[in-house]
C-alpha cells in the first residue's frame, strides 16, 4: 500500500500543527550499532558496580535506597552518554534484557528521561 495524505494523516501517522510558522522534521534512524549497544552496557555495568560496591544496591540487584540511586544518577549527568543514546535510539529493552536487576531498570528510567 502507498502512503496517503489526507488532511493531517501521512499513511498511519497523524501530524498536528497548531499556527502557520511551525516547522516538522521526520528523522529515520537506522537504529543502534552493536558497538554503540556494547558501550550502554558497559556504562550500566559499571555504575551498577559502583552502587553495589556503595550498598546502595543488594547483590540481586534490586535497590536498597532508591533515592540515593536517583541522586547518583542525576549528579553525573555526563556519564551516561552511550546508554543515553541506545535508550534514545530505541534500544533500553535490549539494554535491559543484558543487564537485568531493578536498579538497572530504575537507572535507563532516569536517563531516558534526561
Amino acid at each position: 500500500m502507498s502512503d496517503f495524505v489526507y488532511g493531517d494523516k501521512v499513511g498511519r501517522d497523524q501530524y498536528k500543527q497548531v499556527g502557520d510558522r511551525n516547522v516538522q522534521s521526520v528523522r529515520h534512524s537506522e537504529g543502534v550499532s552493536r558497538a554503540e549497544l556494547d558501550a550502554a552496557v558497559a556504562e550500566l555495568r559499571s555504575f551498577v558496580a559502583e552502587l553495589t560496591r556503595a550498598g546502595l544496591v543488594a547483590p540481586d540487584g534490586s535497590v536498597t535506597d532508591p533515592g540515593a540511586v536517583v541522586a547518583a544518577v542525576n549528579s553525573q549527568p555526563g556519564r551516561f552518554q552511550a546508554l543515553g543514546s541506545a535508550i534514545a535510539g530505541g534500544a533500553k529493552d535490549a539494554v535491559l534484557s543484558i543487564v537485568q536487576g531493578g536498579v538497572a531498570a530504575l537507572v535507563a528510567a532516569l536517563v531516558g528521561k534526561v
